[in-house]
């Protein structure tokens, strides 16, 4: 029977073959797709790592930069033919032969490479900004492998407009007569900057006049002081930094309850303050000083007025300034150019006289600035009523006035006014470098003085604290807050209750005659005080930011300044107990972090920094 059985082992055979090729065709074209992702892989790897190094070789370009100008401050000014980062054509104010056809130039991040799928950079520069915000603006193009990436950078100084207020010393001016009834010690200052000490250095055995934050004080920014900061509750809302050393890493841990030594101690006891959760730092690199360079102003383009000198700027982007010839001998303003530009228009001394001032246009990133009239023919004495200028009504200073006693007070006596006290001292003499200001200010201007800064009102800017409007308050002296003094109330010759004896504190208390203080509303309605405001950087070269007879009268309210403060003592505005005076509401203008305004002065020890930072499209020209 077996011999009829049939077999088909011919047919299973080649069923198998199919499936073993197909299986092997399959697994092929699995393999080959994993070797193309792989490949690709590799391939997008490459590119991400090409990608990164460009942008690497853009931020050393930065750095290189940096450190060239830190080793020769002025590396700005020319082109380094010898710089190949800075080879190429229509490369601006070189003397090195470069055309239109010359080759863009590439500096290897690791010096002496050659080989060309290795990082380099190459940079451009806008220094047209260095002398009016302190600021140079370099674009910088990185490549690796054939991929590029650019980045646009400011670089600068610093200086005091890096924080919302700064102090040398927390003590009282030595010339301050309010604070001293005669001249301080060495260590206060009494013989001259060169002998002040710190409270840390052995200010604290000196008896000098020292000036506290109180609770209702808030400082909205960064601080910095190189001395020891007294506070009693005061809000530091933003980092701060003092050369006290008391305030080092050994002793402030990020324990709150060390923070204390950040600040003064008297014996046993430590000064307190909301620091806002941001623990203090000791500045490592130790103390930072005020550069006093009162004496460029003079030189800077703008506008120069001589002796005391008022001025009331408006929101069109003018200025009313009256400069009386009693003050200044009818020398006419000088006007002085900028590079590459026209004078700008100052007024004649014919129309600064006149009751109605010269009115002009603000010299928009140049400066104003006032200086002591030297003219042998003028004798420095104290101003007459009027003698400074301004509109009807509220020239100063002031003359004599009297007014009916308000219902209430003694009857048979009246409000009497002869002279401020203020302008009695030999400062605040007409033929001396004062300015009086006040008003809205459009347009980025620097107001400057050989002596003090005086403000007679809210000085706003036209386009609130997110325009292009800046402003500066540098003073040689100081930059003072008026407050006009008033003689007390005649009383009955027994005497008078203290509510009816009292110090003008208001236009209200003085009449109409004052005009004080006159307010101006910012523009973008973003900010609103009750006392006095203040948009710009203040910086006193010599000595301090603070009010006029800060002692007298009732409180003023709130003294608010949006910008930044630096003073060489520490100015008061107010008695501690807030009786008198303002309280303190100091907030920072963060566009100060990229910009200052024209001709700021930066520190004595700045070195030059990075500023911003940011990725910008590749220009053509550059690719090669």
């Amino acid at each position: 029977m077996n011999r009829f059985r049939r077999t088909f082992h011919a047919n299973d055979e080649g069923i198998a073959l199919v499936l073993v090729v197909g299986t092997m065709l399959v697994l092929a074209m699995l393999a080959m797709t994993a070797l193309a992702y792989t490949m690709s892989g590799q391939k997008f790897a490459r590119y991400d790592q090409d990608h990164s190094s460009a942008m690497t070789a853009a931020q050393s370009g930065v750095d290189d930069f940096i450190s060239r100008l830190n080793r020769d401050d002025g590396y700005y000014r020319t082109i380094d033919c010898t710089n190949l980062a800075f080879k190429g054509p229509n490369v601006p104010g070189n003397t090195c032969g470069w055309t239109t056809g010359t080759p863009v130039g590439w500096l290897p991040v690791v010096p002496g490479t050659t080989d060309p799928r290795g990082a380099y950079f190459h940079y451009a520069l806008d220094a047209s900004r260095a002398g009016t915000e302190g600021t140079i603006t370099l674009t910088v193009t990185g490549k690796a492998n054939g991929r590029y990436r650019t980045v646009e950078a400011a670089v600068g100084k610093g200086g005091s407009t890096d924080y919302v207020y700064y102090t040398d010393f927390e003590s009282a001016d030595p010339s301050n007569v309010q604070a001293y009834g005669s001249t301080p010690s060495a260590a206060c200052g009494g013989t001259g900057y060169a002998n002040a000490k710190y409270w840390w250095a052995g200010r604290s055995s000196a008896s000098c006049s020292e000036i506290t934050f109180v609770s209702g004080d808030t400082l909205d920014g960064a601080v910095f002081s190189n001395d020891s900061v007294l506070s009693d509750g005061a809000t530091f809302t933003s980092g701060f930094t003092t050369a006290n050393p008391e305030c080092d890493s050994a002793t402030v841990t990020s324990s709150q309850s060390t923070w204390k030594y950040c600040l003064r101690k008297t014996g046993s006891n430590y000064a307190t303050a909301n620091f806002n959760g941001v623990k203090p730092q000791y500045s490592r690199n130790g103390p930072l000083y005020l550069d006093d360079t009162s004496a460029a102003f003079a030189d800077y383009p703008g506008c120069h007025y001589t002796g005391s000198t008022r001025i009331i700027f408006n929101a069109d982007g003018t200025m009313t300034v009256w400069s009386k010839t009693l003050n200044n001998g009818g020398v006419e303003p000088d006007e002085i150019a900028p590079a590459g530009g026209s004078e700008p228009d100052c007024g004649t001394a014919t129309a600064l006289n006149s009751a109605a001032g010269a009115t002009v246009a603000v010299p928009d990133n140049m400066v104003v600035y006032v200086s002591d009239n030297t003219s042998s023919s003028i004798s420095s004495a104290q101003c007459d009523a009027g003698q400074i200028g301004g509109p009807s009504g509220s020239t100063l200073p002031l003359g004599t006035y009297t007014k009916a006693i308000a219902a209430g007070r003694p009857t048979g006596n009246n409000q009497s006014y002869t002279y401020d006290r203020t302008m009695t001292e030999t400062t605040k003499y007409c033929q001396v470098g004062n300015l009086y200001v006040q008003g809205v200010v459009k347009g980025r201007v620097t107001l400057a003085s050989s002596q003090s800064v005086i403000t007679t009102g809210d000085l706003v800017l036209a386009g609130g604290l997110n325009g292009t409007d800046m402003l500066g308050l540098v003073a040689t002296n100081s930059v003072e807050v008026y407050h006009p003094w008033m003689m007390r109330v005649n009383g009955p010759s027994s005497g008078c209750p203290a509510s009816t004896c009292k110090w003008a504190t208001s236009a209200s208390e003085v009449g109409e005659v004052v005009g004080w203080p006159v307010h101006y509303a910012d523009p973008t309605g973003a900010v609103t005080v009750s006392g006095l405001n203040i948009m710009g950087s203040i910086q006193t070269l010599q000595h301090s930011f603070y009010v006029q007879q800060y002692n007298e009268g009732d409180t003023e309210g709130l003294l608010q300044v949006n910008g930044s403060i630096a003073q060489r003592w520490r100015g008061i505005v107010g008695t501690g107990n807030g009786n008198t005076g303002y309280l303190k509401n100091y907030v920072y203008d963060s566009r100060l972090k990229y910009a200052a305004p024209p001709y700021f002065p930066r520190w004595v020890n700045a070195q030059w920094s990075q500023r911003y930072f940011g990725e910008i499209t590749t220009p053509q020209a550059v690719r090669s």
